[in-house]
């Protein structure tokens, strides 16, 4: 029965709509979120060389980490209506460390995580959360979208592996996609206001199939059940450099997922607001762990799960946990696999642009809520987003010629950014630093 305590929803946190319903809106929830799983497993698919069955069982894996963590998030975590997805800040490192190896990157990673959810365990996480000032949390947004930037441009031109030159049709295509989602999620109501990205996707991907650019044969060829095998064996091997650069990412990671919870506190329960964001982190870091063990993209608390509550007006955490079973299930199935990976990478591209831009005015937002900006914000903010960006953008030449342990930092702009913005806002232009000005 719906919880009488508000009437503000149909169905509050901890109530149990009937069955029916309840895999009706978890249904909703898959199709909201299921573009998101496409984009990033597409783009860490190209930046390891990935082709056709390869490519579909990392996105298999995907699917079951990422279904594995919302049912776990929802049942033992956070407690919150929040889905569990790749996160773009892994995805930027994963992308950054592939040329030292999957070894690397699954030792690197799976350790970092297993220090995120150590760090939760213990508290020490309070006193680190700290240091992320609004100036710190609004740079990590902003990077993290300008920081993808470079690995987006090649899919803007339809540059894959059967194209080898820019196509001023294709990057004509994107660029109007990208118009056209923002105008659908500023312009559609209800939960479809949600579904821009989606349905931006579905046209995207018809529109390019006129360009020889869809491989229909994939879900044709594709078997209906199998059972999804690692695409990599487990051989995890010790990097301090790439420990230290997926640290800094899952630090990035934690102000995302404290940002999501805080988002979802304000519009259901915030006196659990302590405990929820322990235990979430706690399962951020395990389902990190298992992320590494896979060699596949860490997972994040999405926030795009307020918006999709106040729209939908149900604020159950129960159909989250049925979608999260959803989408581990659709992982069985290869021909929906197949399905999902016909999408191509210009049209990703294009949605991850629309994405991007809006974490770029949140993070704006973050920086300048409820205070005047004194000069010093200026540079806290403007030096790390300039210098990170730029970083972003080296030649791949260049970097591939510094040795490994430059090429982490100075190679992945926003590991680089963190580590500046940082620098500046508590040690540079920090409180002492304010007192001798004065």
């Amino acid at each position: 029965m719906p919880s009488s305590g508000s009437d503000q929803y149909l169905y509050g946190l901890d109530d149990h709509p009937p069955l029916g319903l309840t895999l009706l809106y978890a249904l909703q929830w898959a199709m909201i979120i299921f573009p998101a799983y496409v984009i990033t497993a597409k783009i860490a698919a190209q930046a390891l060389h990935l082709a056709g069955p390869t490519e579909a069982l990392f996105l298999q894996i995907t699917l079951v980490c990422s279904g594995f963590g919302t049912l776990v998030q929802t049942l033992w975590g956070h407690r919150y209506p929040l889905v569990e997805g790749p996160a773009t800040a892994h995805l930027l490192t994963f992308v950054s460390l592939s040329p030292l190896g999957m070894d690397v990157i699954q030792g690197a990673s799976a350790t970092a995580a297993a220090s995120l959810a150590l760090a939760a365990t213990t508290g020490v996480m309070k006193y680190v959360v700290r240091l992320f000032t609004p100036n710190v949390v609004g740079v990590i947004l902003i990077l993290i979208a300008f920081s993808l930037l470079p690995h987006l441009i090649p899919s803007l031109l339809g540059l894959d592996a059967r194209h080898t030159e820019p196509s001023v049709a294709v990057l004509s295509v994107t660029l109007a996609l990208v118009v056209l989602m923002a105008i659908l999620g500023q312009h559609l109501k209800g939960v479809w206001k949600t579904c821009n990205l989606a349905l931006g996707l579905v046209v995207g991907t018809v529109l390019f199939s006129f360009f020889d650019r869809v491989n229909w044969n994939a879900p044709l060829t594709a078997s209906w059940l199998s059972l999804p095998q690692p695409w990599v064996p487990f051989a995890p091997r010790w990097h301090g450099g790439a420990f230290v650069a997926f640290l800094m990412t899952y630090l990035a990671i934690a102000v995302n997922s404290i940002g999501s919870l805080q988002s979802m506190e304000a519009v259901t329960r915030p006196a659990q607001a302590d405990t929820a964001l322990r235990r979430g982190l706690v399962v951020n870091g395990l389902c990190g762990v298992v992320c590494g063990f896979f060699g596949v993209v860490g997972t994040v608390s999405y926030s795009t799960g307020p918006g999709v509550v106040l729209a939908s007006r149900v604020a159950s955490r129960f159909p989250l946990a049925w979608c999260g079973a959803l989408v581990i299930v659709a992982a069985f199935v290869p021909k929906l696999v197949a399905v999902l990976t016909l999408v191509p990478s210009a049209v990703v591209a294009s949605a991850l642009c629309v994405a991007m831009a809006g974490q770029v005015g949140a993070g704006l937002a973050v920086i300048g809520a409820r205070r005047t900006l004194a000069s010093r914000d200026y540079f806290v903010v403007g030096i790390p987003v300039l210098l990170g960006t730029l970083l972003a953008f080296l030649p791949s030449s260049f970097i591939v010629s510094m040795s490994g342990t430059v090429r982490i930092f100075l190679g992945n702009g926003l590991i680089f950014g963190i580590l500046i913005v940082l620098l500046l806002e508590h040690v540079v232009f920090g409180k002492k630093s304010k007192e001798r000005a004065t």
